[in-house]
């Protein structure tokens, strides 16, 4: 007997292909996204189809895989989509050659035609490349920047399902000083990969540095509710925000801000799978000591958390606060370079 949550899931990824399906027909650049969004959430739900399942025939498992590799072929994201042709050609192994060659036939050569679009593309972009091989953005010069942003762009208009270029676009527009630009790349990125906790964590502190107060509240507000399940970087990043937004608060709502961040740093240390995770959370934490006693932090919490390599970088009168939470800004590993390898 099939599961019924297998039978459910199916048919909700159906409505969202079909659904992006219309809007791709529609052809605006905002429709064609929606769709992308669409056709990467249908992807997610087909594997959760397969996952529900007690036992899964060799057969289904190749068919999954399949259909994950054509939503993110349609859903314009070639990284992805790499990704699921990679665990087609393992699914095909337990599958006899000849039922295995009729499968794959049909998703095959629009795979390879995406893939070789999207080498191209990636090929005609030197700025990227450049930036791929450095394996950073920190310290682009300002015309090596614009020229960047202006070769991803361009991979953007013909693959904006790509989440990890949005991210790409965020750095970049964030190195620019382009606060609009940076907020908006990375809403793209977290539209479409919702589940990924590091496009989350970075949007709490995006919103506080892109955002009019009002709005960049709304977006914490809206995470509050979640850190009692969070991971430890979505509760660094939220802790730094509420500093961020004490600054320019009433001195009141400053105190409640960072007694909210207290809060979120406790509950993230407690997760803390990594030394150094859980050194920047100790680091918060007394930073947060320090401020909610109404004394000004000291470049001493970096060495009692643990981060003297860290504090012997740190400029003479530095602000504590600032260079903190600069450094933790910087600290989420980027997963763009990968993705023009």
């Amino acid at each position: 007997m099939i599961p019924e949550v297998y039978q459910l899931d199916l048919a909700t990824s159906g409505k969202l292909k079909l659904r992006a399906k219309a809007r791709l027909a529609e052809g605006t650049a905002e429709a064609v996204f929606e769709a992308c969004v669409l056709l990467h959430e249908a992807a997610w739900i087909q594997r959760l189809a397969v996952e529900a399942l007690p036992v899964c025939p060799s057969v289904t498992q190749l068919a999954s895989s399949l259909e994950e590799c054509w939503c993110h072929v349609e859903g314009r994201d070639p990284p992805r989509a790499a990704e699921a042709w990679g665990e087609v050609l393992r699914a095909r192994d337990a599958v006899d050659a000849r039922t295995a060659a009729a499968m794959l036939s049909k998703v095959a050569p629009h795979y390879e035609a995406s893939r070789r679009d999207f080498a191209r593309a990636v090929a005609g972009s030197p700025a990227i490349l450049a930036m791929r091989d450095a394996g950073r953005l920190d310290g682009l010069a300002a015309p090596d920047v614009a020229q960047a942003r202006l070769e991803l762009a361009r991979l953007l208009e013909r693959f904006p399902g790509a989440a990890s270029f949005w991210w790409m676009a965020y750095r970049l527009a964030e190195t620019a000083g382009d606060r609009k630009g940076a907020w908006e790349a990375l809403e793209r990125a977290r539209k479409l990969a919702p589940r990924n906790p590091r496009f989350l964590a970075m949007s709490l502190l995006v919103a506080a540095w892109a955002l009019p107060a009002s709005a960049a509240e709304e977006h914490l507000g809206s995470a509050r509710s979640a850190l009692a399940h969070a991971g430890p970087e979505v509760c660094l990043m939220y802790a730094l925000a509420e500093i961020t937004l004490a600054r320019k608060a009433s001195k009141g709502e400053r105190r409640a801000r960072w007694t909210r961040a207290r809060d979120a740093a406790d509950a993230g240390i407690a997760r803390a799978t990594t030394e150094g995770m859980r050194r920047n959370l100790q680091a918060t934490q007394l930073l947060l000591r320090e401020l909610l006693a109404g004394r000004e932090p000291t470049i001493e919490i970096l060495y009692l958390a643990g981060l003297g390599e860290v504090a012997a970088t740190a400029p003479t009168n530095a602000n504590i606060v600032d260079f903190l939470t600069e450094r933790l800004r910087r600290m989420l590993p980027d997963p763009a370079y990968r993705v023009a390898s």
